[in-house]
C-alpha cells in the first residue's frame, strides 16, 4: 500500500482515513485473537514451573533420604522456615532433614530447599486428604499413604494437573487423580 500524495502540500505524504480504519480493524482482530492465547500460554507455563519445582523437591528429598539414610520432610510453608499445618501448598514449601524425627523443623536441622512462588504466580496447590507433609524415611519411602497435589489455575485458562507421590516414593505428573477420576479444583 503506497501512501497518497497531498497535492496542496507537495512532498507531504500521508494515509487516507480508509487506510487507517482498515489498519485499525486488522490490528484489533489480531489483538482479540492473540491476548487470550497469550494468557493461556502464560498460565500453562506458570503451572508447569510450579509442578517442576515440586517434582524436583520430592525427588531430591527421596534421593537424600536414601543416600544419607535419614528422614527428610517436604511440607507447605508460608514463611520459608517452618511447616504450615495446612493442605494448601500455594504459598510455598520447604525441604529439610528431620534428624530428630519429630516432623517439625528445629533450628539445627539442615534446610535443603525452599520454594516461594513469585508475586505474579497465581496457581492453587492443594494436597489430598488434608496431607500437610511428606516424610521420606531412610529407605526412600514416604511414611503414610499416597499424596496427590492438585495444581489449579484460578483463571481457568488451563486444565488442572496433579503431582502424585506413591507409597514407594516415586513421583509422577498426571491429568487425572490416582484412580483415573477427573481432578477437582472446586475446593
Amino acid at each position: 500500500m503506497q501512501p497518497t500524495v497531498n497535492k496542496a502540500y507537495p512532498g507531504a505524504q500521508g494515509f487516507s482515513l480508509l487506510e487507517l480504519l482498515v489498519t485499525l480493524l486488522i490490528f484489533s482482530i489480531l489483538i482479540t485473537i492473540v491476548i487470550p492465547s497469550y494468557r493461556s500460554f502464560v498460565a500453562k507455563n506458570l503451572q508447569a514451573s510450579e509442578i517442576n519445582s515440586v517434582v524436583q523437591h520430592f525427588r531430591l528429598a527421596r534421593s537424600l533420604s536414601i543416600a544419607r539414610e535419614t528422614h527428610h520432610v517436604v511440607c507447605p510453608s508460608g514463611d520459608g522456615e517452618s511447616c504450615s499445618p495446612s493442605s494448601d501448598w500455594s504459598q510455598g514449601f520447604i525441604l529439610y532433614e528431620d534428624s530428630n524425627r519429630n516432623r517439625a523443623r528445629d533450628g539445627s536441622e539442615v534446610m535443603h530447599g525452599v520454594h516461594q512462588p513469585g508475586h505474579d504466580v497465581d496457581i492453587d496447590i492443594h494436597a489430598s486428604q488434608g496431607r500437610s507433609a511428606v516424610v521420606y524415611q531412610g529407605d526412600g519411602r514416604p511414611s503414610g499413604y499416597n499424596l496427590t497435589l492438585t495444581f489449579c489455575d484460578p483463571g481457568n485458562q488451563v486444565p488442572p494437573r496433579a503431582v502424585i507421590v506413591n507409597n514407594v516414593g516415586r513421583v509422577r505428573i498426571s491429568e487425572t487423580r490416582w484412580n483415573g477420576e477427573p481432578l477437582n479444583c472446586s475446593g
